[in-house]
């Protein structure tokens, strides 16, 4: 998919349509912009729920950090 769009006297372009719904971009995500080279790259950033879950069933051990024993004053 490829297309064309100009930039603003304000530096705004507007992301076409088609490519917003393809890539699940509406009113209020975050996208991120990246420098390859001579390219830009821009790509939605997943929001947190997005996470969720994605560890579930893998043994992560024992998430509790051991405390240190109270000192004696």
């Amino acid at each position: 998919m490829q297309s064309r769009a100009a930039v603003s006297s304000k530096g705004q372009v507007t992301l076409p349509a088609a490519m917003r719904l393809k890539l699940g971009i509406q009113a209020g995500s975050h996208i991120c912009f990246e420098l390859r080279g001579q390219e830009l790259v821009i790509r939605p950033e997943l929001p947190m729920s997005a996470y969720y879950g994605m560890l579930k069933g893998y043994d992560i051990g024992d998430t509790e950090i051991p405390k240190e024993p109270d000192r004696e004053l």
